[in-house]
């Protein structure tokens, strides 16, 4: 728990520093920034500073390897020494990044989009047309029978080394626990809400709203003789 709780406070604070850089500035302007925020603390060494915009580069790799570190925590504490650490965010940290920017971006294609509203669809609308009864209750033998076909589509998202290093066992039980934590409906409601909040927010309703009534204004507008009936 500790260990998650530090991983969390990392994460947040990483979150809280992100927005503090301007847009606009150089990159002379935000190292000087950096120095002078920290010289009151400790020396900055000048490879840190250096290693902004690689560590800007690889966020996504640099959050995946922290969690593996924290999954090998009790099994292989010496893999999670500070100085191992840096060595495997220098050596895996571009190799994982591109990893998962190629597996989001195939999660996330037009194809998939279809097939993830064709799902929604058919669990709503079975048929095209809505049921007249409820659905019925499933039976434990259902639940257990869809929560071992859930796990083994996690598994195989994984890739095989990292299946290695953890042990199927370890994978199996992180697994368990994620699809474990998805059984609280108030929880599930919750992260519905916010997926929607997610999805219309990349929509952008308000421009296309704002854009209509622009549109509906110019034309009607005065200055067309023909539509406000006004013979020449």
């Amino acid at each position: 728990m500790s260990g998650m709780e530090s991983f969390i406070e990392k994460q947040t604070k990483l979150l809280e520093m992100q927005p503090a850089e301007a847009p606009g500035k150089d990159s002379e302007q935000i190292s000087k920034e950096c120095v002078d925020g920290f010289e009151a603390e400790a020396a900055v060494p000048a490879q840190d500073l250096s290693n902004n915009d690689a560590g800007a580069e690889t966020a996504l790799a640099n959050t995946a390897l922290d969690l593996l570190l924290l999954l090998l925590m009790e099994q292989w504490r010496w893999l999670c020494t500070e100085n191992v650490q840096k060595v495997l965010h220098l050596i895996f940290g571009t190799l994982i990044q591109r990893w998962l920017e190629v597996q989001v971006a195939n999660l996330t294609c037009p194809q998939r989009w279809v097939q993830y509203l064709r799902l929604l669809q058919e669990s709503i609308w079975p048929g095209g047309v809505l049921p007249k009864y409820p659905r019925p209750v499933r039976t434990q033998e259902q639940k257990v029978a869809a929560e071992e076909q859930a796990l083994q589509s996690l598994m195989g998202v994984l890739p095989d080394i990292v299946v290695e290093i953890l042990g199927v066992n370890k994978c199996r039980l992180s697994w368990s626990l994620v699809l474990e934590s998805l059984q609280q409906p108030l929880i599930n409601r919750h992260l519905i809400y916010c997926l929607w909040d997610l999805i219309l927010e990349f929509l952008d309703l308000s421009a296309s709203v704002e854009e209509s009534a622009m549109t509906t204004s110019a034309s009607e507008t005065p200055s067309n003789p023909k539509k406000m009936g006004i013979s020449p």
